[in-house]
């Protein structure tokens, strides 16, 4: 896969675009984000903005070789948001979200994403786009708030959606997946962030960061009113026996989907 993502054909971005989407990636993950974005790109013509965040761990052959693929990809390192963070999020009033964005590069995810104060589309890496995403190119043109949704039994959250919901008084929207979340960052109530980084601390014994990240984001959207996406923005888990269709906008692939994921499924998005 990685070799295959340093010879794909080039999809020039065009400054006319239908979408604008973000990933956050860097050296264990540039392939997979390739991949994802070259499979939007290729849907839409090239009509797609597409920022990349580095996690800290990007160096220049890593950015050339997206930049190769990706013609116009906009390149966003750590070094570019300090100043931004520090006026945003400054460490005297923010302590626990700046300790977790510096502890662990998930947390970079909501933190070096959503300073912005403007609309964003984030999507995960280990992803591929098979159609058309209509849905979000409308959320993109009207402001709406979305996100990916599981289908498992319960919510992979730090703590039942029941109990946060109680604590922080807010309602809590069920299995929600970050895989792709829309919204307004210019919305987020950091101060409120903050609190419910204590209280999710404080309640559970271990800082899971995928859960622990998944979990604010979800707190997040949730207060926000957020809607979940169609099953066509597919979530797979296992490595065999679950349905997909030819009219899947995306298929997301986590647990035991990594496995066709990285043999046979990225292959699709080279075609």
């Amino acid at each position: 896969m990685k070799k295959a993502a340093m010879s794909l054909p080039p999809v020039t971005l065009s400054a006319s675009h239908l979408l604008e989407v973000s990933y956050l990636t860097g050296a264990r993950y540039w392939h997979q984000t390739i991949f994802c974005a070259y499979s939007l790109a290729k849907i839409l013509n090239g009509r797609v903005r597409i920022n990349i965040y580095s996690d800290g761990t990007l160096n220049p052959i890593h950015t050339d070789l997206i930049t190769k693929a990706l013609p116009n990809v906009i390149i966003i390192n750590t070094g570019d948001l300090q100043k931004q963070i520090e006026e945003v999020l400054p460490e005297e009033e923010f302590p626990l979200l700046r300790a977790l964005r510096e502890r662990n590069a998930f947390f970079r995810k909501l933190v070096d994403m959503r300073i912005n104060d403007r609309y964003i589309i984030q999507l995960d890496s280990d992803m591929l786009f098979f159609n058309k995403p209509e849905e979000l190119i409308r959320a993109y043109s009207n402001d709406e708030n979305y996100f990916m949704q599981d289908t498992i039994p319960a919510s992979y959250y730090v703590l039942p959606e029941d109990v946060i919901s109680k604590e922080l008084n807010i309602p809590i929207c069920e299995k929600i997946n970050s895989g792709i979340l829309a919204y307004n960052s210019s919305k987020i109530d950091w101060h409120f962030v903050e609190r419910a980084c204590a209280y999710l601390m404080q309640n559970s014994p271990d800082v899971h960061p995928p859960m622990f990240e998944q979990t604010l984001n979800a707190i997040i959207i949730s207060w926000l009113g957020g809607k979940p996406l169609k099953p066509a923005y597919r979530i797979l888990y296992a490595d065999k026996g679950e349905e997909i269709s030819s009219s899947d906008i995306v298929r997301h692939y986590i647990f035991k989907a990594k496995l066709p994921y990285f043999t046979t499924e990225w292959k699709k998005a080279a075609l």
